[in-house]
Parts: C-alpha cells; structure tokens; sequence
C-alpha cells in the first residue's frame, strides 16, 4: 500500500456521520484525532488558511513594447491547495449522501466544516436527549427478573456512553 493512500484515508475506528447525528459525539472525538494525526485539522477550524497568490511587479519597458508576465503559483499555495482537496476528502468519505449535498458546493474545507458542525450539533443533542429520557423511563417489565433488567440496563447505560450520552451514577 502506498504512502498516499494512507494518508487519503481514515482508519475504521472513524465512523460514518449518522443522519439522525446519534453518533456525533463520537464521530467529532475520532474524526478531529484522526485528522489531526494526518496533520490536516488546520484546514479544519480555519487556523490553516490560503497563503496568498504571489504577487508580480510589472514595469513595461521604455520602448512601448508589449510584455507578458507569467506567475507561478508558490509552492507553499500549491502544497496548501493539495492538503485542502486531502482534507476534503476525508470528510465526504464520512459522510452520507444527505450530508455531503450540504457542503459540496463550498469553496473550503473550514465551510464544509463549519456547515457540519451546525447541522450535526443539534441533530446529536436532540437525539442524547431522546436517548437519555427513554433510559430514563426504562421500568422492569412484569414477569421479568430484577437481575435481567439490570444488566440490560447496565448494558444500555454503556452503549449510550459510546454515543456521548451521559447518564449519571444518581440517574443510573
């Protein structure tokens, strides 16, 4: 495997975004570590920003001839505009379709960014809440033993956990 197909890529432990923005907490934890591992985070939270076009000095010479000047990009955009589409693509392969229709069309990485966050805040806190009030009004259904219903609800308790939903030791 070439070096640049692992840099092009995130590893499994960084889920898909779910539409519903259950596993949000989740994917903001592992996806910023694993961008940041990869030296990209920048182009993220906007810190990394475009270098500005070289600039060029023309003076036309004294015989009143036509002169074309041709520039260069630096290397430092070029390299900035590389890790930018790198950057990119490793967010919309996190995304589903939903998700990556609302960013396709911006011009940077921190826009994308920023769009997603926004979405996905809401999303995530308002799927927690649901989570957390259905644990919360969980009861031992008749019939069933006292010991069953408390490891399942332990079992629940972690699950939420690993999606950001905090249930405290007095609400367990």
């Amino acid at each position: 495997m070439s070096t640049t197909a692992l840099s092009d890529s995130l590893p499994s432990s960084v889920p898909k975004l779910d539409s519903s923005g259950l596993n949000w907490a989740v994917f903001l934890l592992r996806f910023q570590d694993a961008v940041e591992a990869k030296g990209f985070w920048g182009h993220f939270d906007g810190s990394d920003a475009r270098p500005g076009e070289p600039t060029v000095t023309v003076t036309p010479p004294a015989d009143g001839a036509t002169t074309t000047t041709m520039v260069a990009k630096s290397e430092k955009l070029e390299k900035w505009e590389k890790d930018e589409r790198s950057a990119k693509s490793l967010l919309t392969q996190k995304l589903l379709d939903s998700a990556l229709m609302l960013v396709w069309n911006k011009p940077t990485v921190h826009e994308c960014w920023s769009v997603i966050v926004r979405e996905y805040m809401d999303r995530g806190t308002f799927a927690r809440t649901e989570l957390c009030t259905a644990f919360l009004q969980s009861r031992c259904q008749g019939g069933e033993s006292m010991k069953d219903f408390l490891d399942k609800l332990r079992a629940r308790r972690e699950e939420l956990a690993a999606m950001g939903v905090d249930i405290s030791v007095n609400d367990y």
